[in-house]
Formats: structure tokens, C-alpha cells, sequence
């Protein structure tokens, strides 16, 4: 019996996140914790829990209308993932594109990286309605990524030319608590927001961009204190959109107390938590000690992992 395993990390927004599913700029990097995707032949078709069904059938029908084909062979899949789930941190993403991948070289197709984000795309659009395509990129490329959604129709992205300065330390992860919202509730929130507070709204895109640019510097010049700024001012701007809710920011304040810096890494949440709280400080030790003080649930992660890859 055939078996394909592949495998996808998970991401975050290192700055840009809402602004960038309006044509702004996001800063993105991939995680070292993965999803991994097993697709196995099988003589008969196995029905998996319906949340993966309803993407099975998504995925498979974009793949049957680009390659004409009529009939996929039955299969099963087996996930394992170390991306917690709702959190912002690609879990969707992941899955979308390593099933994707999965699925394409179980049919025997060699695509390139551009038609598997086109098919991951649909996927990902079933979870997030209008996903700027930011973390299918990201998980795909692997990395540090400058991404762009100018159209529906083009998306651009650039691998950074460089890795983090020698004198950027560790980012680490605060859980704040799994949103009540989804993502997509999140997305729908800001383009409300949009249409409602026009010159507002387009004032605090503008802030990010701005931000964005300044922060992808900062690392490549080993700047700390700006790369803290860009994070604090950047997560008022969040707060401002109305997608960082009052325990996430209670803790960002506390954090900022200490001389760090946290802002959101994904959709975010107001009624309840706002998923990981991507945080930065000059002496991580000291972050660390405070979170276990506070009983704080830490992740401790590594940013510009492999991307999408087959596994054997």
C-alpha cells in the first residue's frame, strides 16, 4: 500500500497581522513546531471526524478542477500535530498545505511551490474566509518572509536576505488563553471596522506598515530597543483595531513593566483570550522567572524553521 509523509511548521506574525489581509505588509516567520501528514492508500474510503472531511473535499475538488481528474482513489489520513490548535500560531495553514502536498504526490503530480499555495489557499480560505494567504506562504517557504496580498489575484513574497542579527535573542510564547472567536469572526470585526472608521482604520494601517519596515531592520541590525518599540507600538495599534482582549492585555502591560515587549501573533480575541502572546526581552531568564512566578503557560519556541517538506 502507497504511503506519503510529509510534514509543515507553524508560523507567526512577527508584525502585521489584520493590516496585511488589507494590502499592508506582513513580517512572518515560521516555528520549530510541525504538523505532520500521513495519506495512505486504502480499499476502501474511511470517513475522518467532519471538520477534515469538509477540507478533504475542498482540497480534493480544487486539485480534480486544475488536473481534470474525475476519480481520487481511496485513502486515509493520520495527523499528528505539535502546533496548538486556535491559538495563532498556523495550525490551519499547516494542515491545508501539508495535506496539499500529501495528497498531490500520493497522485504521483509534481507541483511547484506556487500550486501548492493555490490549492492550500482554498483550504485555508474554508477556515479563515479571508485569509491573506500570509501563513500558507510561511509554512510553505520556511524561514523569514516580507509578504504582501496586493490583489486577490497577486500575492508577493520575499524571503528575507538575511537571518536575525547575532544580537537578537530568544522570542518566547505567553499563552493568554484560546480565543472564543475564530479567526475568520476576527477578520469580519476589522473590515467592519474599516468601513465604519474609514481614515481611522486605513491611519492605524499605515502605523503598521511603517512598523513593519522598521522592525525588519532592527533585525537585521541587531537593534534590540527598536525591535522592542516596533512590538509595543504595534500591539497598541491591535489594541486600537479591537482584536487583543483586556486579559491579554493585562499581561502585555505586565510584561512591559519588566522591560520587554508582547503584542498578539495571529487573530486575536476580545471576549476571552487572545491565543499566544509573541514576547521579547533583553534578559529572557528574567521573563522566564516572572512567567513561572505567575503561573504562565510559556512556550518556548525557535523562529525561521525548515518549511513544507517530505518526510520518510
Amino acid at each position: 500500500m502507497k504511503t506519503i509523509a510529509v510534514s509543515a511548521p507553524g508560523k507567526l506574525h512577527l508584525l502585521g497581522e489584520h493590516s496585511v489581509v488589507f494590502g499592508k505588509p506582513a513580517l512572518l516567520a515560521s516555528i520549530n513546531k510541525r504538523i505532520f501528514v500521513t495519506v495512505s492508500e486504502t480499499e476502501k474510503k474511511k470517513v475522518d471526524n467532519p471538520s477534515l472531511e469538509e477540507l478533504k473535499k475542498v482540497i480534493e475538488h480544487a486539485i480534480k478542477k486544475k488536473y481534470r481528474i474525475s476519480q481520487i482513489r481511496p485513502y486515509t489520513i493520520s495527523i499528528s500535530s505539535h502546533i496548538p490548535i486556535g491559538s495563532g500560531l498556523g495550525s490551519s495553514a499547516g494542515l491545508s498545505v501539508a495535506l496539499t502536498f500529501a495528497l498531490l504526490t500520493f497522485l504521483g503530480i509534481k507541483a511547484n511551490k506556487t500550486t501548492i499555495f493555490d490549492i492550500a489557499y482554498t483550504g485555508e480560505s474554508f477556515f479563515h474566509g479571508n485569509p491573506s494567504g500570509g501563513d500558507v506562504a510561511t509554512v510553505i517557504e520556511g524561514g523569514f518572509l516580507w509578504y504582501r496580498k496586493e490583489f486577490e489575484f497577486l500575492k508577493t513574497l520575499t524571503p528575507l536576505p538575511f537571518k536575525p542579527h547575532k544580537n537578537i535573542g530568544q522570542f518566547i510564547l505567553i499563552n493568554s488563553g484560546k480565543p472564543k472567536e475564530l479567526t475568520k469572526d476576527m477578520v469580519e470585526k476589522v473590515s467592519q471596522l474599516k468601513v465604519t472608521s474609514s481614515r481611522k482604520t486605513q491611519a492605524l494601517f499605515n502605523s503598521q506598515e511603517e512598523l513593519t519596515k522598521q522592525m525588519v531592520i532592527a533585525l537585521r541590525d541587531g537593534d534590540e530597543d527598536s525591535l522592542i518599540e516596533c512590538i509595543k507600538l504595534g500591539e497598541r495599534n491591535l489594541e486600537k483595531l479591537g482584536v487583543v482582549g483586556r486579559k491579554a492585555q493585562s499581561l502585555v502591560r505586565m510584561i512591559e513593566k519588566l522591560g520587554g515587549a508582547a503584542k498578539i501573533t495571529g487573530g486575536g480575541g476580545f471576549k476571552e483570550g487572545s491565543g499566544m502572546l509573541l514576547v521579547y526581552h533583553k534578559d529572557v531568564e528574567r521573563l522566564l522567572s516572572y512567567a513561572k512566578q505567575k503561573n504562565l503557560e510559556v512556550l518556548k519556541i525557535q523562529i525561521g524553521s525548515e518549511g513544507l517538506r517530505k518526510d520518510e
